[in-house]
């Protein structure tokens, strides 16, 4: 994979944390990472998922910025892609969990339940949220040797599927 074929076509990026999103989604709706994921779906529904697709993509392109601005063009590999997208996402997270823990109790309807997540699932969600940006990476590594009208479909299918899951 080169950086190249990721910038020209950020469907392919969409498409792959799209498809993470609806992988963690059926993973909080059998139980699997804790209740409050789920009152953050019921709550917010569809804004939910796409406040969760903004947070990996900025990630990842935040990450493919650095690969084109700051970084050697000839190290941009998979494993120092999903090295750089763990490492900012840990920094997210960390940054995020300052704001929440200062953040005043009943001023933000979504701050409340991340404090709530927080309180809930604790350092795990360093791990689970590092295990989406990989499985993201990877998906982006698969998908760049797919023609675009597979990605536009799969993304289409994958964007009309998930209001099935958040509104279960």
């Amino acid at each position: 994979m080169k950086l190249e074929q990721v910038l020209e076509r950020p469907a392919i990026v969409i498409t792959a944390v799209v498809l993470v999103d609806i992988i963690a989604l059926v993973c909080a709706r059998n139980g699997l990472v804790g209740d409050v994921v789920n009152t953050w779906y019921e709550r917010f529904g569809f804004g939910a998922f796409v406040s969760d697709v903004g947070s990996i993509c900025f990630g990842i392109f935040l990450s493919l910025t650095l690969f084109y601005y700051v970084f050697p063009k000839n190290s941009f590999t998979l494993f120092n892609f999903m090295a750089s997208l763990v490492g900012i996402q840990l920094v997210h997270d960390l940054l995020l969990a300052l704001v929440i823990r200062e953040y005043p109790a009943r001023s933000n309807r979504m701050m409340d339940v991340f404090k709530s997540y927080v309180n809930e699932n604790g350092f795990k969600i360093l791990l689970v949220d590092a295990t989406m940006m990989i499985l993201s990476a990877l998906f982006i590594y698969y998908f760049v040797t797919l023609d675009n009208i597979v990605i536009y479909t799969l993304l289409a299918f994958s964007l009309y599927f998930a209001q099935y899951l958040i509104y279960s």
